[in-house]
């Protein structure tokens, strides 16, 4: 992936929707996947780290946790 490589987040990546959403677009890997989730230490979501997600933990009922989800990465 080059620097200008686009980060798309996915909510909900360890369910089943989710998920596959987050395999659609590793496979396709025109971009960066951030998947959030509730539980970033749960067997879902490490099996996705391993495909090359970024995971992230996040509640959908808790803003600030969404700030730091959809923050801007400028490494």
């Amino acid at each position: 992936m080059s620097a200008s490589t686009k980060t798309v987040v996915v909510t909900g990546a360890t369910g089943g929707q989710g998920g596959s959403v987050v395999d659609a677009l590793l496979k396709d890997g025109s971009y960066k996947v951030r998947a959030v989730t509730r539980n970033a230490t749960s067997a879902g979501a490490q099996a996705l780290a391993k495909k090359g997600a970024e995971v992230v933990q996040a509640d959908l009922n808790d803003i600030n946790t969404l700030k730091k989800a959809f923050e801007v990465c400028s490494n």
